[in-house]
């Protein structure tokens, strides 16, 4: 009596065993790269101590110089507190924006302050920083142990060195306590006569940012032969490392790589080494600076020991985990193909077990990819720019997987493609074999929609185009990486479902036996106006993918080969031109058929 609705319950029940299958699998996939690793070593020399000084900035999320906002007496108190046991010390670098009352507070939580005036080319400003530094020095002078007059000023040519030495010269004059300069060490070097100026020489080390970058197992030679060297050719005086750090996000310079392991393995290494060696030190910086990201990039706003929220990235001592809350994208990743299979629930439960099997695998590394992008979205939401970037390229990725999906499940099924393709997203070496020229993009002809599943041709259709977006955003990523990508992300993550979503279902389509031969794009109605009408003449296509195949040697030029991040980004670009191409050298083997649609 109850035969009948015996199988689709089995079907139910093995489906979800798939679907728990799957699922571990998804998991696993995302903690295997998030495992923690030793780093720390509690009882090393120098780690269980507190850091001698760190950078100062304490703005949130909106606030920041560039848009004039300021942190709250509250929150600078906050922040001060926050750094107790961990500093020493803190540097800021204005005595304006909310920083004036520092040195006030700074004393009541056990820390000194390394004062300082921010000088740019606003002469007023610059009176007033002046004016409010000597100020504080002088009501201050037991929390107030040291005074920088000016950042980076020369790197930057705000100020010449005369008018520089202008303002160090008045600060000294009317103050107490030991003055200096700031700037990075090369224009130290190429500036010696402010040594005559100076109490002490501040100087910034700062391997990631080297002309030449210096990875972390590297770092810490790098830094010693620099502080030779500014010693040896500024004698005398004393050296204060200004700066001195290492990102955790952001994009990779040749061998530095920004990740909080590596962060945490610098801060261990140079802290041990400032230990052995006597280094007096200020490392940069307390807190992620989410507002320096539209000066210098992601990287720009995660140099911090804490993070925006006032988090530790890393623990004092034992494990650091790059991704230390993997579990909410892993779950992101789940609910999103646990969606993707409930919508497609009846069809899924149809299947024959293998169909289904690969089916629900797949769904699981849709919903993983596309949690990789929400977590790279979520990470690098700085800005609404960066906020609609992250918008825009998931629902790209969203529409083009449910497109993948859905031609899976079509085929698993047993239903035939369009027997003639327009422009189709994907066509078979069979059905070339057996239509010859008509299944080719290059040449205008009727469909002929005979036995055609009409719900697949506008499929391909549409993923047609879409693959069309993803390969002329490729482009240019490519293009701005090439000619101003130093603050630029690798954006991996955003481009990596289409052209791992077509692998790996070709994939399953040749293990299932429900396909052949390749998924190429054609790409055909998006390029319409540059086809051209002669015979013989390149379509646009084909042009987008020998430029696919060929910025992104520029960018490995620019970058060099030893950085990982950007051979894997311009693998990622340039395989977006191998299903561009592959048309063409289909339609080249086959003689006699013109690349472009033929004159009318």
């Amino acid at each position: 009596m109850h035969a009948p609705t015996q199988k689709p319950v089995r079907r139910l029940l093995l489906l979800s065993v798939f679907i728990i299958a799957a699922a571990v699998l998804n998991v696993l996939a995302w903690w295997l790269p998030s495992r923690p690793v030793q780093v720390f070593d509690g009882a090393a020399a120098g780690r269980s101590e507190p850091l001698q000084s760190v950078s100062f900035a304490p703005f949130r999320r909106g606030q920041g110089p560039l848009v004039k906002i300021f942190p709250t007496p509250e929150q600078v108190e906050e922040d001060l507190a926050s750094l107790q046991g961990i500093a020493r010390a803190v540097r800021t670098y204005t005595s304006l924006e909310g920083l004036d009352i520092v040195p006030a507070v700074a004393g009541k939580y056990g820390l000194e302050v390394l004062h300082s005036a921010w000088l740019g080319r606003e002469l007023d400003v610059n009176e007033k920083e002046i004016e409010a530094l000597i100020e504080q020095a002088n009501r201050h002078p037991d929390t107030i142990k040291r005074i920088i007059v000016g950042n980076e000023v020369l790197l930057r040519k705000d100020l010449t060195a005369d008018q520089l030495i202008g303002y160090i010269r008045r600060v000294k004059a009317a103050v107490k306590q030991p003055v200096s300069y700031a700037d990075v060490w090369e224009f130290w070097l190429q500036n010696p006569r402010l040594l005559a100026e100076v109490d002490f020489v501040t100087v910034h080390f700062l391997p990631y940012w080297e002309d030449l970058p210096v990875g972390v197992d590297h770092a810490m030679d790098h830094i010693l032969w620099v502080y030779d060297e500014v010693r040896r050719q500024l004698p005398g005086k004393p050296v204060l490392i200004g700066e001195v750090g290492w990102p955790s996000e952001g994009r990779s310079r040749r061998d530095a790589v920004p990740s909080r392991i590596e962060a945490a393995k610098f801060i261990a290494a140079f802290q041990k080494l400032a230990h052995d060696k006597g280094l007096d030190y200020n490392l940069v910086e307390a807190f992620d600076q989410p507002w320096k990201v539209a000066l210098e990039g992601t990287v720009g706003g995660a140099w911090g020991v804490l993070d925006e929220f006032r988090d530790p990235k890393f623990p004092a001592s034992g494990r650091v985990s790059n991704l230390p809350y993997w579990p909410l994208f892993a779950g992101m990743g789940l609910l999103i193909a646990l969606i993707l299979m409930v919508l497609h629930a009846q069809q899924l439960s149809a299947l024959a077990p293998l169909p289904m099997l690969a089916s629900v695998l797949f769904a699981q590394m849709i919903g993983g990819v596309l949690g990789a992008t929400i977590e790279h979205g979520l990470e690098h939401n700085y800005s609404l720019l960066r906020f609609v970037e992250f918008i825009f390229m998931t629902a790209l990725q969203t529409a083009f997987a449910l497109l993948l999906f859905q031609e899976l499940l079509s085929r698993a099924s047993g239903r035939e493609p369009p027997t003639v393709p327009l422009r189709p997203l994907a066509f078979s070496l069979g059905e070339l074999r057996r239509h010859g020229a008509a299944c080719l993009p290059f040449r205008s002809r009727p469909l002929s929609k005979q036995g055609a599943d009409h719900d697949a041709l506008r499929r391909l259709r549409l993923g047609e185009w879409l693959f069309a977006g993803f390969a002329l955003l490729a482009l240019y990523q490519c293009i701005m990486l090439a000619v101003a990508g130093r603050y630029r992300d690798f954006p991996i993550d955003y481009f990596l479902l289409p052209i791992l979503g077509l692998l790996v279902l070709q994939l399953i389509k040749v293990a299932l036996g429900v396909g052949t031969g390749t998924i190429f794009p054609a790409l055909g109605t998006v390029f319409a106006a540059v086809r051209g009408r002669a015979p013989g003449r390149l379509t646009g296509e084909t042009v987008l993918g020998f430029l696919l195949l060929a910025v992104p040697v520029v960018v490995l030029v620019v970058e060099k080969i030893s950085n990982r991040e950007a051979i894997y980004w311009c693998l990622t670009a340039a395989t977006y031109a191998l299903p561009l191409l592959g048309n063409l050298m289909i339609a080249a083997r086959d003689k006699g058929i013109a690349l472009s649609a033929p004159s009318r």
